[in-house]
Order: structure tokens, then sequence, then C-alpha cells
């Protein structure tokens, strides 16, 4: 099988293993941001799919999750 946003082979969540570190990274990374600026988990995409320091995989998982309108459920505190 093929990875979400590349020709490579699939592995986890059906990301290669460059793309599923991206998307890890971009997890871990989001209840930072919601605290920090309570933004939404499609603006938080937004602002990595934007931002000129962030890394091509990780661009590329922003945009395959916000065109997919994959959802993710966040605990609030």
């Amino acid at each position: 099988m093929k990875c979400k946003t590349c020709p490579r082979e699939a592995g986890k969540r059906d990301f290669c293993l460059l793309h599923l570190k991206a998307y890890e990274n971009i997890v871990k990374k989001y209840d930072f941001w919601r605290k920090a600026l309570k933004i939404s988990w499609k603006e938080y995409l937004s602002e990595i799919e934007q931002n000129s320091l962030t890394g091509e995989w990780a661009k590329e998982v922003a945009s395959y999750l916000i065109n997919n309108e994959e959802i993710r459920i966040v605990k609030e505190i």
C-alpha cells in the first residue's frame, strides 16, 4: 500500500516513515498551540501549511489532513 501523501510504501496510519514522523510531530505539538493560542485543529493545520519555516513533509501531511477533513478529537482542559 502507498503512503497517503507520496508514492513510498506505507506503514502505520497509512503514511510512509517520513510522513508518519511528520504526522506524529504535528499531533504532539497541537496541544501546546491550542493552549497558547486557543486555536482549532483546522486553523493549526493551516498555520503549519502556510509557515515558511515548516518542513516539506509536515506541509504535505497538513495539506492532506485539511483536504481530507481528518478530525482530531482533543480533550478539553
